[in-house]
């Protein structure tokens, strides 16, 4: 009993008399530099916000996101990252909150908020949150009612719900204007003044059948407006110019003899775009009618220049979600698994650069920077 008492009034000395010799260790925070062309964020089931450097593999960061949080926006010219966020009082439940966080994008930190309507939709989607014009933003709602709420970003403030009835998601188009896609197979664009306030709106033809063979709601920027893929493979380009709302005609990414054998696009995040390279990329399955959120086993690579296919690769795990980066020689990253991993490769090629393990819990979107 002696013996251990002196064993631990020696260690408690020893332990005081070491501490005292430590230098204290402050908080400090770290700065970011400008995100580069190969960042890309993760955002998975209850939260996320991952950020990457796909060319080392590092983690750079964490934004604070909300577990509800589907996507957020990178202003580069006013140096933010915008966060749709949604939080209840008693964290699962209670009065609820809806914001736009806007976070530094040197220290991530949030250094402001704007509330808006209680209605941001929950959908893992790149297009819940996207600019419209140089000073606007628009928020993607769902109650199950469509809407989108408009925030000034210059200014810090809210300005106004639009109803847009049976029309879902905000795709910018130059100028102060956006595209949604509509139930009735049609798209639809609205048109804002210098307020903010919605000055005009216009339909296309339809150009698809809900019921027959329905677009997935993810579109991909082009430079003059927006692809949109069907559940069967077809491809389609809206071009939007001044009032003119022109639909190619389609083409496929199956063959008929690969229709016969089952391939189809499927996944939560199933197909991506580079405009720079014109480079389409979709993961692949083979099933049946109504498999479209099955993941993928292959991944395609397209030239819509040519509307060609140019490689197709077999994946040793099945994936859900696939982006490319935006530059002239981008990357593309496959995520799957759980832990989530995201597998780095040449997107001209295919060839695999390298895997990133332990990404988030889940990746249930990746978005590039």
């Amino acid at each position: 009993m002696m013996r251990t008492l002196f064993f631990l009034i020696a260690a408690c000395l020893t332990n005081s008399a070491l501490a005292a010799s430590l230098e204290p260790e402050l908080g400090s925070v770290e700065t970011l530099e400008a995100p580069g062309e190969h960042w890309f964020m993760t955002i998975g089931f209850m939260g996320g916000g991952n950020i990457f450097d796909a060319d080392t593999g590092e983690m750079k960061g964490r934004v604070r996101v909300s577990d509800y949080t589907s996507a957020v926006w990178l202003d580069r010219d006013r140096g933010m990252i915008y966060v749709p966020a949604t939080y209840y009082s008693r964290g699962t439940y209670g009065e609820r909150t809806d914001l736009l966080v806007f976070n530094d994008v040197e220290t991530l930190a949030p250094v402001a908020e704007v509330e808006v309507p209680k209605k941001l939709a929950v959908v893992f989607h790149r297009a819940v949150i996207n600019p419209v014009g140089d000073k606007f933003v628009g928020l993607y709602n769902m109650t199950p009612a469509m809407s989108v709420s408009i925030v000034d970003v210059e200014n810090k403030e809210f300005v106004g719900e639009i109803s847009t009835a049976g029309c879902g998601f905000v795709y910018p188009l130059e100028g102060r204007r956006f595209m949604q896609i509509c139930g009735d197979g049609t798209v639809q664009v609205i048109d804002l003044d210098a307020n903010g306030e919605e000055s005009s709106r216009k339909r296309s033809k339809a150009f698809f059948d809900i019921d027959e063979d329905p677009v997935f709601d993810l579109a991909l920027e082009k430079p003059d407006g927006w692809v949109l893929i069907s559940f069967e493979g077809k491809v389609f380009e809206v071009t939007v110019d001044g009032n003119d709302i022109d639909v190619s005609r389609p083409w496929s990414l199956v063959t008929e003899e690969e229709a016969a054998e089952g391939w189809r696009v499927g996944g939560d995040q199933p197909f991506a775009f580079n405009a720079e390279t014109g480079l389409l990329f979709t993961l692949m399955h083979q099933g049946g009618p109504d498999t479209h959120e099955d993941p993928g086993t292959e991944v395609w690579a397209f030239n819509t220049s040519t509307q060609r296919r140019g490689y197709r690769i077999a994946l040793d795990e099945p994936s859900g979600v696939i982006e490319v980066s935006r530059d002239a020689d981008p990357l593309l990253y496959v995520s799957s698994g759980f832990p989530a991993a995201v597998q780095v490769r040449k997107a001209s090629t295919g060839r695999l650069l390298h895997v990133i393990p332990e990404v988030g819990l889940t990746a249930g979107h990746v978005q590039a920077f």
